[in-house]
């Protein structure tokens, strides 16, 4: 450290100590010796920071010639230097006006350095020589601190301590300087963490190679009260610091209206010098909740302090005076008293006394505008703990469960039940946490009915941040023109850059499906999803209405033509599952679109008479076949299976449910409406949300949806998209097994296994199987066409150019480059201009506790672990006769029967 400060080797240095709170002329004192070292320990006891000052060539102190011998500046060459330990000293113990200070190995001493050690070692009296350096270094792995050195010993080396290796550390003030606010064990402070939910997307902050540093410790080698000042080893005006020890430092509070001048008053230093912590014998702080001259602002957060301290301390608490000036607090515990008045208890009867524990707290403030300020505070208390404290109230357990109802919104009332328990050693009730999860659940989420009042702004907001974006509101209607309010009917969403995606998809082709809402008003979700160029879903719009029925399906599809440039004339192909007026809506606004049937939803009708896995099997060899000859044949096999099924089946016009049947515009054999059902999937976790936190669900997931699809996009090698590159390299594979003849104009006759023969033309892009005329993907014959062509010389190009635009890899990108931005949050939504306010939707509530699963249908399995007995006749073990069990038995079949 001396070399560090600009020290040169060859000098020769006097070492000096200033007593704490001595003035310079009187208190500076010799270290020269170990008996000089001694003396210092004694003033470290009760002062972290002294002053040394180091003299070179010659001193001028006088006192420094009293020291028995002269010191030279030597390396150390052991290899432990030892330090006083204090924490080995018997029978003194740190007090509260001071906070103990200890020396570890952890901690890095200030002014350490790399370079060897200086330090003083007893040698001859030398007044001129040049003191001895050495070059081998110290090494202080342990250092040990020895509160009373034994004088008796000779000196040695290890009994002198490394001046260097002390943390210069100063601890002028008597107690730590506190933040004058109240300290409080606030347990409303639930912020997230959130647990994102399966659909996030979100990159990783990238992480900068740093190094280690373990700062752990680093409080405890400083004290709280510490001014950054005293650290400068020049600064010896201890009296100056004495002067300002209860002063702040003169920093400026922006959001402080009140005059700095004020904080002079006496007043205000006495309450400081109050409410500053005292430290206990170990050297800890222990807060209290309540502190005489303690303020507050708010009636509020007396009240969530005083719940936080009933329930810390499991007693009930009980407010005698609760009015706008004044707030006086009492126990209402019991008080136990031994007595051992009779013989017969031995002394050991316990008599109880309500209302005499003597703990006791009055807050009050002269007016309203005024801080509340505690004036009494009696801490001491003789009654019992309980296990019933009314201050744990539902509201107060659902403010301590935010986070974890935030990050699991599903966790079981049991299980949070049992973790309170445990947390707070109270008696809770699984009532009572059920309550106070659906308020934490409604704090986090939002309010049902309030939600729909800022629906408008939402749409406002959504639309300025989205530019293209279609936001459509009904209500009921109203008899009363001037009416207010107006009640929630329906809203439209169609969000500008899914928009614009799905008109470059280049893909005439929507799915329709409902979804029922399971919060406290009913509703529906409509979507409408198309397919993007891997086949994926994209969905293109989405609506909350009242119920599934003609009106709402219609007023969903007129601004969804309105979006998409739809008239009656559009060629467009929907999917729907033909429920609810969805079927009458199309008819009705597109008449030119075809229309296809989801085949599962056809099959689930039809086995309400008639079931079985065969039948079923058979149903669908009938819609996957790709030519009319083939559905033929399947539908005739039907017929032989069922002649009734085949009778019912055959009720639905083929072109609706079978792929012999479909026309090809929309380049896609779907037979069934999944790309509705995995996005109603993905929306199971909105459904019971308020209006818009649903809303917002939804366009988040559609948002990191296509983050995803970048992510995908970027690895994606090649001309087209992944599936419809596997496809096609499914399509090769096949095509090198087949045979062709060439007929010498555009038809080619390929012939494969089992005799199968089709004719290809590749002028008109078609092939006999329709495979390819469906898809728009060249099937196995027309690869193997293609293969002949270019070994006949002729110009064909390969495979892939064959393939539709809307396979292209160029067309997914392209739907995808149209992101959906963010918007802000509520409190920086536009104000609506509209005069009414919108009103929950109308809601009849339904006897008994309400159904949140959906019907399943006839034949649906239920998910379960046993082998479910549904639709199984029973048999009576009395008179062995179906239909009935022993206990309903009335003899049932006669007597012949019953055996």
């Amino acid at each position: 450290m001396v070399r560090e400060i600009g020290y040169v080797e060859g000098q020769t240095l006097y070492y000096h100590f200033l007593i704490p709170e001595v003035e310079l002329d009187f208190g500076l004192l010799p270290l020269g010796n170990d008996g000089d070292v001694h003396v210092l320990s004694n003033y470290v006891e009760k002062n972290n920071l002294l002053s040394i000052y180091i003299e070179h060539g010659h001193t001028r102190v006088n006192s420094y010639f009293l020291s028995p011998t002269k010191v030279i500046i030597e390396d150390l060459v052991t290899d432990v230097s030892p330090e006083l330990d204090r924490n080995q000293k018997k029978g003194k113990v740190v007090g509260s006006s001071s906070i103990k200070l200890d020396y570890s190995k952890s901690i890095v001493p200030y002014g350490t350095f790399d370079g060897p050690s200086q330090v003083i070692q007893d040698s001859e009296p030398v007044m001129d020589d040049e003191p001895v350096m050495t070059d081998e270094p110290v090494l202080n792995d342990e250092p040990v601190m020895n509160d009373e050195p034994n004088l008796n010993d000779e000196p040695v080396m290890n009994d002198v301590p490394v001046m260097n290796d002390v943390p210069i550390i100063d601890d002028q003030y008597d107690e730590p300087v506190m933040n004058n606010d109240p300290v409080v064990n606030d347990e409303y402070d639930c912020e997230d963490s959130a647990d994102e939910s399966d659909f996030d997307m979100f990159d990783e902050e990238p992480l900068i190679d740093d190094v280690e540093v373990n700062m752990i410790n680093f409080c405890s080698v400083l004290d709280e009260d510490m001014d950054l000042g005293q650290l400068d080893p020049t600064n010896n005006n201890t009296k100056e610091h004495e002067a300002i020890e209860d002063e702040p430092l003169e920093v400026l509070d922006n959001d402080v209206v009140e005059s700095f001048a004020s904080e002079k008053e006496p007043r205000k230093k006495l309450l400081r010098s109050i409410l500053k912590p005292v430290a206990c014998s170990s050297g800890e702080v222990h807060t209290k909740a309540f502190k005489i001259g303690q303020t507050f602002k708010e009636k509020e957060k007396i009240r969530e302090v005083i719940a936080n301290y009933s329930v810390k301390e499991r007693r009930d608490l009980h407010y005698v005076k609760n009015d706008k000036t004044r707030v006086r607090v009492k126990y209402r515990g019991i008080v136990p008293e031994l007595t051992g008045d009779s013989n017969k208890d031995r002394g050991n009867l316990v008599l109880s006394k309500k209302t005499t524990c003597p703990w006791a707290l009055f807050i009050s403030r002269a007016d309203e505008k005024q801080l509340w300020t505690v004036k009494t505070y009696e801490d001491s208390h003789s009654c019992l703990q309980t296990r019933t404290v009314r201050a744990c109230s539902s509201k107060f357990l659902a403010n301590n469960i935010l986070h974890q109802v935030e990050s699991n919104p599903k966790i079981p009332t049991r299980a949070l039940q049992e973790e309170l328990v445990q947390r707070y050693s109270l008696s809770i009730s699984k009532m009572k946490v059920f309550r106070a999860k659906a308020m934490a659940k409604q704090y986090v989420y939002g309010d049902y009915e309030k939600q729909y009042g800022v629906l408008r702004e939402y749409a406002m907001e959504l639309k300025s941040k989205n530019p293209g974006t279609t936001v459509k509101i009904d209500v009921e209607t109203e008899p009363n023109v001037s009416s207010e309010t107006r009640i929630f009917k329906r809203i439209y969403i169609c969000l500008g850059p899914l928009k614009e995606g799905f008109k470059k998809g280049l893909r005439d082709f929507l799915g329709f499906d409902g979804t029922f809402l399971k919060g406290p008003f009913p509703g529906q979700i409509l979507t409408a999803v198309g397919l993007d160029s891997n086949n994926g879903i994209y969905p293109v719009a989405y609506a909350i209405v009242e119920t599934e029925n003609i009106n709402s399906w219609t007023w969903v599809l007129e601004h969804l033509g309105d979006d998409l440039d739809l008239n009656s004339s559009s060629n467009f192909t929907f999917i729907s599952d033909r429920q609810k007026g969805i079927l009458a809506a199309i008819e009705k606004l597109f008449p030119s679109v075809e229309q296809r049937f989801c085949l599962r939803h056809v099959y689930d009708n039809m086995k309400l008479k008639h079931k079985g896995d065969e039948l079923r099997e058979a149903v669908w060899c009938c819609g996957k076949v790709y030519n009319i000859p083939k559905f033929n044949r399947a539908m005739e096999k039907l017929k032989k299976l069922n002649p009734e099924a085949h009778e019912w089946l055959s009720k639905i016009p083929a072109k609706h449910w079978a792929r012999s049947h479909f026309s090809g515009r929309a380049l896609t054999d779907s037979l069934t409406n999944n790309l509705c059902e995995v996005f109603n999937s993905k929306l199971d976790e909105a459904r019971d949300k308020p209006i818009i936190t649903c809303l917002e669900y939804i366009r988040e997931y559609l948002t990191k949806r296509i983050v995803n699809v970048h992510k995908v996009l970027d690895k994606c090698k090649g001309s087209l998209s992944t599936t419809a590159t596997t496809i096609l390299e499914n399509n090769k594979t096949e095509a090198s097994k087949m045979r062709v003849l060439f007929n010498g104009a555009d038809k080619y006759q390929v012939t494969g296994l089992w005799m199968e023969q089709y004719v290809v033309n590749l002028k008109e892009r078609s092939c006999t199987c329709r495979k390819w005329d469906i898809t728009g993907i060249p099937c196995q014959h027309a690869i193997a066409a293609m293969y002949d062509k270019m070994q006949n010389g002729s110009e064909c190009g390969d495979p892939e150019a064959w393939v539709s635009k809307c396979y292209w890899l160029s067309t997914w990108n392209a739907m995808y480059q149209h992101t959906i931005d963010p918007i802000n949050g509520r409190s920086m939504w536009p104000r609506s201009d509209c005069p009414t306010t919108l009103l929950p939707p109308k809601h009849h509530k339904q006897v008994g506790r309400p159904k949140k699963k959906r019907k399943r249908a006839v034949d649906e399995p239920i998910q379960s672990t046993k082998l479910s007995r549904k639709h199984l006749t029973v048999t009576c073990s009395k008179c062995h006769n179906k239909g009935h069990n022993a206990r309903t038995c009335k003899g049932q079949g006669g007597p012949s029967e019953a055996g």
